[in-house]
């Protein structure tokens, strides 16, 4: 049986923040839950729950790219929202993310997330190829 290494691919933008959001781990890469925040300013995405879920998967792709993949090697992502109501917005701004087969995917909703102003948190599992 091959030895995997966990190897930290993204650090916390605020130090004492208990997680990592993206870790490598042999041919995978796990990004933490992630929100519309634009890391540069730390605003939320203005508008709808579209312009959230993209400015999310923008963040995504920035540790994706950190790790050498990309959206094209996603296997599994799972997306919290506050109100399924919010879903077909939410999931017109997912999909243009994917130009292939997307990933495996689970929607639920939550009464909230941890950050207050977040309407949709995604999580993601890659290849790292």
């Amino acid at each position: 049986m091959e030895a995997y290494e966990k190897k930290i691919i993204s650090h916390p933008a605020k130090s004492n923040l208990p997680f990592s959001p993206a870790v490598g781990c042999g041919p995978f890469v796990f990004i933490s839950g992630s929100v519309g925040r634009d890391p540069a300013s730390g605003e939320i995405a203005k508008g709808d729950v579209g312009s959230q879920t993209r400015r999310t998967m923008q963040n995504i792709a920035v540790h994706l790219q950190k790790a050498g993949s990309g959206f094209q090697h996603a296997l599994k992502a799972t997306i919290f929202i506050t109100d399924m109501s919010l879903y077909a917005d939410m999931n017109a701004a997912y999909g243009s993310f994917f130009s292939g087969d997307p990933p495996a995917r689970s929607c639920v909703e939550v009464s909230r997330l941890p950050d207050p102003d977040a309407l949709v948190e995604i999580e993601l599992i890659a290849l790292h190829p």
